[in-house]
């Protein structure tokens, strides 16, 4: 994610409301100040010469999010008329400029364990070749480009890649996946997350009730596509256990406060609302629908990985559930293509 949980944690603390407007920017309201910022997260050490390159890139305000940053670093960012946070994933300092109002942004070191960083462009095509084929099989290439939004030979490309590692194969009817299971373990130890920016809230209500109230307080504006993930999602494929906490995935953030929820710590949340980079977070069929709601369900890899870090001590076992429902399921889809 752009901005950490700890970050979002010291924003918050800090008296500033995020809300993410897209993948890439948010809104900081700090008061009656207000203003749009782009963020950009780089999981490297960045000079001022960068600096200079990346003002000469980009037109807008800009959030900047690096793990440490040099006092010369970060005048060129305040120069800039920018902000900065600097998040080691332990301590987060920084200072915001937003609609003329200065914020210094600073918390004590925390507990946390150090992400690893992920360098590099993330393939998102190749992940959501991996979803298609995890549902069916697929007669040829170009079909699997049309389901995959992805260019033909990328996709040969990506097949050969996955074909190397045991999990696609050729058959006589098209292309499908060699082991169901080989792949959710792969998935569960590849997929990097979904990206963008993700905020986090605690409510009082069970989760089912809190993700009809976030999907309440989006609709009533203008968030484009949404879907349902984690134990609530896995609570409509699978029940097995009553869910802990809401995922819900939208194109566009909104401030949860006017659904009846705070933000919250990792620990406490009951509620994430995420606005994903990755396209393939979405559902291909749109006939997966939420309780009660037009809201679909998210893809069903995105289910299984909310799912699998979702809060519990019974959640390996929440996670083999779900993996024996989406393998039936997946048997009885090919069988009826058959």
């Amino acid at each position: 994610m752009l901005i950490s949980a700890t970050a979002w944690r010291a924003l918050v603390d800090a008296g500033v409301l995020v809300v993410p407007l897209d993948a890439d920017h948010v809104e900081l309201r700090i008061g009656p100040h207000r203003g749009v910022l782009r963020v950009v997260a780089s999981s490297a050490v960045l000079s001022p010469s960068d600096i200079a390159h990346l003002k000469s890139r980009v037109r807008e305000q800009v959030l900047l999010v690096v793990p440490s940053a040099t006092p010369v670093v970060r005048s060129a960012v305040e120069a800039a008329g920018w902000s900065w946070l600097v998040d080691n994933r332990r301590q987060v300092t920084g200072l915001l400029q937003v609609g003329g109002k200065q914020v210094s942004i600073e918390t004590r070191d925390a507990d946390t364990v150090p992400a690893r960083a992920r360098p590099g462009r993330v393939p998102w095509g190749t992940f959501t070749l991996v979803r298609r084929l995890a549902e069916r099989p697929w007669a040829g290439q170009q079909q699997l480009a049309a389901v995959t939004g992805v260019s033909q030979p990328r996709v040969s490309q990506a097949l050969a890649a996955l074909t190397e590692q045991g999990l696609a194969h050729r058959t006589s009817a098209g292309w499908d996946v060699a082991d169901i299971d080989a792949v959710f373990d792969w998935w569960l130890n590849s997929y990097p997350g979904p990206g963008g920016l993700r905020t986090l809230w605690y409510g009082l209500e069970p989760p089912v009730q809190q993700a009809e109230a976030v999907i309440g307080r989006l609709t009533s504006g203008d968030p484009g596509r949404m879907a349902i993930s984690g134990d609530v999602a896995a609570d409509r494929v699978a029940p097995w256990r009553a869910p802990r906490r809401a995922v819900v995935y939208a194109q566009t953030g909104v401030d949860l406060t006017g659904a009846g929820l705070t933000p919250a710590d990792e620990e406490d949340a009951t509620v994430e609302l995420i606005v994903p980079k990755d396209p393939g977070v979405w559902p291909r069929r749109p006939a997966d629908e939420a309780p009660g709601r037009s809201v679909p369900l998210a893809d069903p890899l995105q289910i299984l990985w909310d799912v699998a870090r979702a809060p519990g001590p019974d959640t390996d076992e929440a996670v083999r559930h779900l993996r024996r429902t989406l393998r039936d399921r997946r048997r009885a889809s090919g069988s009826r293509a058959a």
